[in-house]
């Protein structure tokens, strides 16, 4: 992994990555420098905006941050299913199996799958 995440203590942890190697889009350096990974990472924690003190304009920005991050994770697992069953020659079942815990998902896999296609610019198969 070239994205390292260094735990320094005390809820504390420094992240490192080669911008040319592992971000080439830009997205984690965006993610950063805007804050909005500070939003994605509240979000994940799980406190509700009310428990924070937020106000109206901060949970809004907050939301916005969360769902962009979610699109990108989205279209990026998407490209992933690709990649292991075309790269890899990973089968439906064992993908299904890795993502969503579950081998009889393999249709929602197949889905996704295509969906990924699409992203990369590719016909269906």
């Amino acid at each position: 992994m070239g994205v390292t995440v260094t735990k320094t203590g005390g809820g504390r942890a420094e992240i490192t990555w080669d911008p040319q190697t592992d971000d080439p889009q830009g997205h984690i350096a965006k993610l950063v420098e805007t804050d909005r990974l500070a939003h994605v990472l509240e979000a994940v924690g799980g406190t509700g905006f009310q428990e924070r003190g937020v106000t109206e304009v901060q949970a809004l920005a907050a939301a916005y941050s969360t769902s962009e991050a979610a699109r990108l994770l989205d279209r990026r697992s998407a490209t992933q299913t690709v990649e292991l069953h075309d790269q890899y020659k990973v089968g439906w079942k064992r993908i299904a199996e890795a993502v969503r815990g579950d081998a009889t998902a393999q249709s929602s896999i197949r889905r996704k799958y295509e969906q990924g296609l699409r992203y990369l610019g590719r016909p269906d198969s």
